[in-house]
């Protein structure tokens, strides 16, 4: 499987891509909702994890972004959020098929989604 990170904060890519490479998924991280999107516009994806809240372009935008651009338009999208309020029904229930997990979290909630987002590429 692989997935695209997109994450402003460096640490929390780092730790996440070093947990997921042992359970056979790939990460490609990206450090920006610009970049995170250029990405998608170059290469293919299983998922995307998107934080919700980042610094000009946010984690909604990109998944929005992938839909509107038909980048593609099934892509299942996990968003992670250390304010779940940011985290609007309205807009994720848009840009279906998602999950959602609350920061801090645990790694066995991250692939436990992923395996359901991605059913035919269990890690």
């Amino acid at each position: 499987m692989r997935v695209l990170y997109v994450e402003d904060d460096e640490s929390a890519r780092v730790l996440l891509s070093k947990r997921l490479a042992p359970e056979g998924i790939e990460v490609v991280c990206a450090e920006s909702g610009q970049v995170g999107i250029e990405l998608l516009r170059r290469e293919r994806f299983d998922a995307l994890i998107l934080d919700i809240m980042m610094p000009g372009i946010d984690g909604f935008q990109v998944g929005r972004t992938a839909r509107k651009e038909g980048l593609n338009t099934q892509i299942p999208i996990l968003f992670l959020t250390a304010h779940p309020r940011a985290l609007q029904e309205s807009q994720a229930k848009s840009l279906q098929p998602v999950a959602s997990i609350t920061k801090p979290f645990k790694m066995e909630k991250i692939l436990s989604a992923l395996r359901e987002l991605v059913p035919s590429k269990k890690p």
